[in-house]
């Protein structure tokens, strides 16, 4: 059984739940409903403001969606494709 160290007791919740819970953080979510193939809600496995700590703290675990709950870049910034 995994611990989850920084979180309370598993509960399912929408991923937008999640998202304005933890803003500016990483989430591991364990997905428990989609909708059309898209993560719609799940348990909380672990979150964190630093990236790298929860691909450390998730690795080899099951499916997991990771996520980012915040803006995709930071203010002044722009992005090319």
């Amino acid at each position: 059984m995994w611990v989850r160290p920084n979180v309370g007791p598993a509960t399912m919740r929408s991923i937008q739940e999640l998202i304005e819970q933890y803003p500016d953080e990483w989430l591991a979510i364990d997905v428990k409903a989609e909708t059309g193939g898209r993560p719609k809600a799940g348990e909380l496995v672990y979150h964190a403001k630093d990236r790298d700590e929860v691909w450390r703290k998730t690795k080899g675990k099951k499916r997991l969606y990771i996520v980012f709950a915040g803006p995709a870049l930071k203010e002044g910034y722009a992005a090319a494709f």
